[in-house]
Order: C-alpha cells, then sequence, then structure tokens
C-alpha cells in the first residue's frame, strides 16, 4: 500500500480515488468493427487528449450490456495495459451509442465538480509515480483497477481546488 508522500495543509485531505468514485468499471471486451450498432472507444483513440469520434470503430453489442458500457460527459477512462498505462482522458461531452473498450477503466465520480481536479491529478508526477510502482508485467505492462483506486491524492477544499484549476487554465492557454 502507497503511504502518504509529503504534508498537505491542514485543509486538505489524503484519499484513495476510489474514495471519491461512485463506480471503478473495465471496458467492453468486444472485438472493433467496420459495421455495428454502437461505436467503440479505445486506448488508441485518445491522443493528445482527445478522440477524433468519427474514426472510431464499431461493435456489436446488446441493448442491455451497451447500457452499461455507454459513456457519459464527466466520465474518467484509463489505459490499463499496453505503453501507455496510466494515460487518462476526461469526456467533456456526452456522446450517444458509443461504449468503452475492455483495456480502459471507467472513474465515475460521486461529485462531479471533482472531474476537472481528478483530470488534473491524473497528469501530474505524484499520479504517474504511483502508477510506475503499481504497475506490474514486463513485456506488456498493465495496473488493475483495484491498484487506480488505491492511488492516493491530495485533496483540496472545493474553494481551493477551484483556485488551482483556475490558475492551471491560466497556464495552459498561455502555453497554447
Amino acid at each position: 500500500m502507497i503511504s502518504i508522500p509529503y504534508d498537505v495543509p491542514d485543509s486538505w485531505d489524503w484519499v484513495r480515488i476510489k474514495s471519491i468514485l461512485s463506480k471503478i468499471q473495465y471496458g467492453f471486451n468486444g472485438a472493433g468493427k467496420r459495421n455495428g450498432n454502437y461505436k467503440l472507444l479505445r486506448i488508441t483513440d485518445i491522443q493528445n487528449n482527445r478522440v477524433n469520434w468519427n474514426s472510431l470503430p464499431f461493435c456489436d453489442i446488446n441493448i442491455n450490456p451497451a447500457n452499461e458500457y455507454q459513456i457519459h460527459k464527466g466520465e474518467i477512462f484509463i489505459a490499463r495495459t499496453g505503453g501507455t498505462v496510466g494515460k487518462s482522458f476526461v469526456l467533456n461531452e456526452d456522446m450517444n451509442h458509443v461504449v468503452f473498450a475492455g483495456y480502459l477503466i471507467r472513474f465515475q465520480l460521486i461529485e462531479k465538480a471533482l472531474v476537472k481536479y481528478l483530470g488534473l491529478f491524473l497528469n501530474a508526477p505524484l499520479y504517474w509515480n504511483q502508477v510506475a510502482s503499481e504497475k506490474a508485467g514486463t513485456g506488456q505492462p498493465n495496473i488493475n483497477a483495484i491498484s487506480l483506486g488505491n492511488l492516493l491524492m491530495p485533496l483540496p477544499p472545493s474553494k481551493e481546488q477551484k483556485r488551482i484549476i483556475k490558475k492551471i487554465d491560466k497556464l495552459f492557454v498561455f502555453l497554447d
């Protein structure tokens, strides 16, 4: 189990990511096809924090499982295997008839207000250091949902989260 890496202000907490999630879920295990009834979001479709929705392959999936794997705005997807293990993507729009593939793990948050802060954390060195220490395998590195859920994250009060997000957004505008 990962231990607390450093002190944070008294008003902050160290939390395991799973404590702010309502659900951690593996994706649908089905092959991408030229035709089908749903589009299939895969690890390889996420490039530079973007998805070209028009280029997604299709899959065949029955309605009940499709409802279980349908993606929604405010969800976070994390690559669980391969050279991009740990790579994350925050879905900022609703998509109809799109399910996510089995090599992705979906985070659904209890509080949607935490999505942007968690998304920023998933790009921080502290997150990547923990992923590096938790991933397994050499030829095909991977991380499972339990390990991801147990990662530690510093969680400031809501007002401080908003200040941090605002500051980082300003810096990204400057960088762009």
